[in-house]
């Protein structure tokens, strides 16, 4: 895959990145990435860039944490209605093989009853000749 050199200016540090991601994506996270640290250096003025950066590496590993601790709960959530649905399909299946089958012995039953009813005809024809 293609490396890309992006210049990031990040705390009034130039940085030189070499990333497989597309430049202007990587220009963005570096801008929101400064952004951020001058917000928190803002808020607080005693801080250097370093402790600043540290806090803002605390509140995204955080939010990294976070996020995936969703991302999980929503992927068995997702599981869960998976199998809901392949157990509810299961069932289904079942109950069209079964209904089929009830069908056929309907079928059966019926003709069973018009060659009863045609026996019967007969039995009660020959009666009525005697």
């Amino acid at each position: 895959m293609e490396r890309n050199k992006v210049k990031l200016n990040i705390g009034g540090a130039e940085y030189s990145i070499l990333t497989e991601d597309d430049v202007k994506y990587v220009s963005e996270l570096g801008k929101e990435v400064d952004r951020v640290l001058a917000k928190i250096m803002k808020e607080n003025p005693r801080l250097s860039t370093t402790q600043a950066a540290v806090l803002m590496a605390l509140d995204y590993a955080d939010e990294f944490k976070k996020a995936s601790a969703s991302a999980d709960n929503l992927r068995e959530q997702i599981k869960d209605y998976l199998d809901d649905a392949s157990s509810a399909k299961a069932k289904a299946d079942l109950a069209r093989k079964e209904s089929e089958k009830a069908k056929r012995e309907l079928e059966d039953a019926n003709i069973e009853i018009e060659r009863l009813r045609a026996q019967l005809s007969s039995v009660l024809d020959q009666i009525g000749k005697k």
